[in-house]
């Protein structure tokens, strides 16, 4: 299925009229971390992303109750081109460098994850996958929506660290982002995503994940270069089952609050915050604790 998205991308931009992108306007609202932009055929983009996010989980078996901490922090390093003189079409490569710590000591800081094992924690600072990925504009009419399909692959031999880290298997994605300028200075951006991990000989299951965001958008002025938004997002986590189709293996709800800021057209930074509203799981020994969760985004993106 991927192999046709990207044919049908690659023969839907090369025999349509050109596009002149998305306005000047549009582009300086697109943040990395909400909806892609396209770029310009011969430009490229890179783009650095760091993710940092905690959680306590709390065991329980008859009587003991035990909590732990689980920490991650991710780095993206994100490079596409523009290769369709109609500027529809980009293509690029992602790195994704992962550490991941558990402690049973949940009085243990986030910042830890940076650190070494120590006794009652388990650690890990591996590459965790290589991708490739096609975003384009299936519609000359519509620019405010762009798709994009992608594919990952484990980066590490380390069967531990793969399962850490969550690229354990081969992803693929497949993103659909729409947005609206609804007032001078308000926007609302949507995504909707399908998240596949294909079943391995190492791990025999099939898992899914369905993220749907939405972001409101507020630029700090008309002719300002700031710009705050909020994020409410749900991810829905499945797994693949025989009999049947996919069974529901918990859900994720969260809210956010962020700021970008240009420092000119082609160069941003933005930063975002997040909590959980709603955490479930099918687990009936483990619960995912609310307090003291949060995940922190921190990214920059140039056009060159």
């Amino acid at each position: 299925m991927k192999h046709f998205l990207l044919y049908f991308a690659l023969t839907l931009c090369a025999f349509s009229p050109q596009l002149t992108a998305q306005t000047t306007d549009s582009m300086l609202i697109i943040s990395p971390g909400l909806s892609p932009a396209v770029v310009s055929h011969g430009r490229f983009e890179v783009a650095f992303f760091n993710q940092l996010s905690t959680e306590k989980v709390q065991t329980e078996f008859d009587t003991i109750s035990d909590i732990s901490r689980f920490s991650s922090l991710y780095h993206v390093l994100q490079a596409g081109y523009g290769v369709a003189r109609n500027n529809r079409l980009n293509v690029g490569a992602s790195l994704i460098f992962a550490h991941n710590r558990y402690d049973l000591d949940e009085s243990r800081s986030p910042l830890a994850v940076l650190g070494g094992d120590e006794a009652g924690s388990t650690g890990f600072h591996k590459m965790a996958a290589v991708g490739l990925y096609a975003r384009g504009i299936p519609f000359r009419k519509l620019p405010e929506l762009t798709i994009q399909a992608g594919v990952f692959f484990p980066a590490t031999n380390d069967l531990d660290a793969r399962q850490f880290s969550g690229y354990d298997r081969t992803l693929t994605q497949l993103q659909f982002s729409f947005y609206q300028q609804l007032a001078p200075v308000f926007y609302l951006f949507a995504t909707a995503e399908t998240n596949v991990l294909f079943s391995n000989k190492n791990r025999k299951q099939t898992s899914v994940g369905l993220p749907v965001n939405l972001y409101p958008v507020f630029r700090l002025g008309y002719y300002s270069d700031t710009y705050l938004f909020g994020n409410l997002s749900y991810n829905g986590f499945f797994n693949k089952v025989e009999p049947g189709f996919l069974k529901s293996n918990g859900y994720r709800l969260q809210y956010g609050l962020g700021a970008q800021h240009y420092f000119n057209k082609d160069f941003s930074v933005y930063l975002l915050l997040q909590f959980p509203a709603a955490i479930g799981t099918k687990s009936t020994t483990t619960t995912t604790l609310k307090k003291g969760a949060f995940t922190l985004a921190l990214g920059a993106r140039c056009v060159i």
